[in-house]
């Protein structure tokens, strides 16, 4: 496991591997001295450790839902298992002996570090990760439960209805239907593009019946359901297809958002056209495309390098 990366979205996915590690399996006496001295190196460490685990624990509550109605309540998880999980992050911010935990479940956890990330489960087909987002696939039975910890992915279901958690937010997606969700913080929605799925929320007592076109929004104080027009589903897909959809927003906000997914940045060194509108589909993975589109519209000048692609 590499620790070299700096940036807080590298530290959060270090933190989740080893989040991942402690849940599935012991430590041995080196990895429990490594993870000692990744936890006292930074105090962001630390916080990403912690939050790790919270995130971790909450959606393992997903578990209880799997093969019963999401109408069940959902039993609490043994009090020891809470307990040593508390003990863990205790014990690694204060920089004592870490006990590991060996979990029930088999579990993976995928982070979409550099641009879309593809993962292929039997049950569903191809998942599409977006740029940043972290997914938990657990198997403990005939099928797998998926934890969203943060970002968006597009996933299908085939013959089997698939468990979802999202910081919250549980969803059951029936067979042969299909969605995108998205989790951020205490934030969380999901669009059903196809079919239907049930969902339930902390703040209801009953499940909601979703349809295609339904988009659910949720929030600690409020929840919301949208039905979406044709060309707000054709926005909202545009990602998991490797494009980007924009209608009359900001240069400044279109170069932001096609940033996200590349290594080789679009750099705006003037403020001519910055805050200009633009509109069109554009393929996420080609910064040089959208520049060059640029300097039609709006007659701006490129600098084109192999790391950056200015614009003045």
């Amino acid at each position: 496991m590499s620790h070299d990366d700096t940036s807080i979205g590298s530290i959060d996915a270090v933190a989740f591997d080893w989040v991942a590690r402690l849940d599935n399996a012991p430590l041995n006496v080196s990895d429990a001295a490594a993870l000692q001295r990744w936890l006292a190196e930074d105090v962001r460490h630390r916080g990403a450790f912690v939050r790790a685990q919270s995130l971790w624990m909450s959606a393992g509550r997903m578990a209880a839902l799997q093969g019963m109605p999401l109408r069940a309540p959902v039993p609490p998880r043994a009090l020891s298992r809470r307990a040593l999980i508390r003990t863990a992050v205790a014990a690694g911010i204060a920089g004592a002996c870490l006990i590991p935990h060996r979990s029930a479940d088999a579990s993976e956890i995928f982070h979409a570090a550099s641009g879309l990330m593809h993962v292929t489960q039997p049950e569903c087909g191809e998942i599409v990760l977006d740029q940043g987002t972290i997914l938990r696939i657990r198997r403990n039975t005939d099928r797998p439960a998926f934890d969203l910890l943060t970002g968006r992915m597009s996933l299908a279901a085939r013959r089997v209805s698939l468990p979802i958690n999202m910081n919250g937010l549980f969803i059951a997606l029936q067979p042969s239907s299909k969605l995108i969700a998205h989790a951020a913080g205490t934030e969380s929605d999901a669009l059903v593009l196809q079919g239907h799925a049930l969902s339930h929320c902390a703040q209801e007592r009953m499940d909601r019946h979703l349809h295609a076109r339904d988009w659910i929004q949720t929030t600690p104080r409020s929840i919301t359901v949208t039905i979406l027009c044709d060309d707000d589903m054709e926005r909202a897909v545009a990602w998991s297809q490797g494009k980007l959809e924009f209608q009359s927003v900001d240069v400044v906000e279109a170069i932001s958002e096609l940033n996200r997914y590349n290594a080789r940045k679009i750099i705006l060194t003037g403020s001519a056209c910055a805050h200009r509108k633009i509109s069109g589909i554009f393929m996420l993975d080609d910064p040089l495309g959208f520049a060059r589109v640029l300097r039609e519209i709006f007659g701006v000048r490129l600098s084109i390098s192999k790391e950056n692609i200015a614009i003045s």
